[in-house]
């Protein structure tokens, strides 16, 4: 099935980012997992396959490359995670693979090395990173789960934070807390879901800057 509404040439200009990621083609299934557990953990994303780093089209196997994908998802992601797929014929006839990872009602998820071993990930910027003690405590907590964005309080809360950070040069948890008299937990699940999303970045001291 094609789904031609996809905009695939928006994101080959856009490049890998924190809901994207281009692989050429899926040669280790704990690798790849890697992938689909920081997508799930995080906002979830899409991974295109066929396409270089550069956004070079290429064209994939399908069939096999959705095998590939399917198994790392069922084998090396704790708890499971399922995908959703979509093909997709270019202007130049060649054939990619869209996986589509959804973002998790069950964080956190962990990716399962060769020996069996267990860690998280997160998507940050176009990078799936080991998560810093801090992300871990919270995602460990459950806090990251179910969060609620499609409402008019959560519009505000954003539109004020950026409106803070384009006057100031960073926010710490702190002074989140105190911006917005909150919880300390409240704090942190709103500034890393922003995080995540792409708004903002966290630098060595846990202070919050815009992206």
């Amino acid at each position: 099935m094609y789904y031609q509404r996809t905009p695939l040439s928006l994101w080959l200009k856009e490049g890998e980012g924190p809901n994207l990621d281009f692989k050429v083609s899926i040669t280790s299934r704990p690798k790849i997992a890697r992938s689909i557990v920081a997508f799930a953990n995080s906002r979830g994303g899409r991974i295109i396959v066929g396409v270089e780093d550069n956004g070079r089209v290429l064209g994939a196997d399908i069939g096999g490359e959705e095998y590939e994908l399917e198994k790392a998802a069922q084998l090396f992601c704790k708890p499971t995670i399922n995908l959703e797929f979509e093909e997709y014929e270019t202007y130049s006839q060649k054939m990619l693979l869209i996986a589509h990872v959804p973002e998790s009602t069950q964080k956190p998820h962990y990716c399962i090395d060769k020996k069996g071993r267990e860690r998280i990930y997160v998507r940050v910027e176009d990078e799936c990173i080991v998560p810093t003690p801090m992300i871990e405590e919270v995602l460990l907590s459950g806090d990251m789960n179910n969060l609620k964005r499609n409402n008019h309080y959560y519009t505000v809360f954003k539109n004020d934070l950026i409106t803070y950070l384009q006057k100031n040069k960073s926010i710490s948890i702190p002074a989140y807390m105190k911006f917005k008299n909150c919880t300390e937990r409240r704090a942190k699940r709103t500034l890393l879901d922003l995080m995540f999303e792409g708004t903002l970045q966290m630098n060595d001291k846990e202070e919050f800057l815009l992206k």
